[in-house]
């Protein structure tokens, strides 16, 4: 055997195949994820910094509402999605919400084998302080949504806007993120599909303390890449934003630089 035809051999051994298009498939996966927020704030020359970390085990189930093995764009699944743990910690003395009064919480409904939630309910009832509408929703938006018949090459941008207003504290955030198929890989043993996700996003916010008012506006990035496997099992991800904020206060300019890593993995 001559070198060149070897060579080519070798190459196309390390080649994966095309897989095709891409399908979320009935299958029951537990996740851990694991986030950290790093906040540095200057004030009269002087700098703080925090980093509060939060810790979830998460378990979701999904299931075809006919039985099928063959799905198409069109096709419904049911999924369940369960916060089995949560905690938080920070480094600094600062009050943090208590997410645990969510552990325990799961979030049904419908989507689409592409990921598009149709819809979702909660058999939560706490109100102890805690943001409980934002963590359910990103529960029932735990996988990427992808256009129909997504496969390698595919791109694709959303926008997303929030205005929430709760007691004293209202916020207004919007993010465009621009995603796409950029190949298949090996992770974790498996033959995966990649998918980056690349955000800018803007905040503006306002907080009603006593005899003042605090307001917030931040701008910033974000890149995260995830993995899908081609058996249709939501592999994992990675991913960072960096934000740029303004916080004005009684005449006062606190510039605040905030940097937020994540990780999903697949829990065994």
């Amino acid at each position: 055997m001559n070198a060149v035809r070897l060579s080519a051999l070798l190459l196309a051994a390390g080649t994966l195949p095309a897989l095709g298009q891409i399908h979320y498939a009935p299958t029951t996966q537990h996740y851990r994820l694991h986030s950290t927020v790093r906040r540095v704030q200057e004030q009269n020359g002087q700098k703080t910094e925090v980093t509060i970390t939060n810790d979830q085990l998460m378990t979701m189930a999904i299931q075809s509402s006919r039985g099928k093995s063959a799905l198409t764009d069109k096709d419904t699944l049911h999924f369940a999605v369960s916060l089995d743990s949560t905690s938080m910690s920070s480094t600094f003395a600062v009050q943090l919400p208590d997410v645990s009064v969510m552990q325990g919480t799961t979030v049904t409904g419908d989507m689409r084998p592409t990921g598009e939630v149709l819809n979702f309910k909660s058999d939560t009832t706490t109100k102890d302080g805690v943001d409980r509408e934002s963590i359910e929703a990103s529960m029932a938006h735990f996988l990427v949504p992808l256009p129909e018949s997504a496969t390698t090459g595919t791109s694709w941008t959303d926008t997303a806007k929030t205005n929430l207003s709760k007691d004293d504290y209202s916020i207004q955030t919007q993010t465009i993120t621009t995603s796409s198929v950029i190949g298949d890989t090996t992770y974790g043993g498996q033959k995966a599909w990649r998918i980056r996700r690349q955000s800018v996003f803007t905040m503006s916010g306002t907080q009603k303390q006593t005899n003042q008012v605090v307001s917030s506006d931040g701008n910033g990035t974000g890149d995260a890449m995830y993995y899908i496997g081609s058996n249709g099992v939501y592999l994992g991800s990675t991913s960072m934003q960096k934000m740029n904020i303004t916080v004005k206060a009684a005449g006062t300019v606190i510039p605040v630089t905030q940097t937020v890593t994540s990780t999903v993995e697949l829990a065994h």
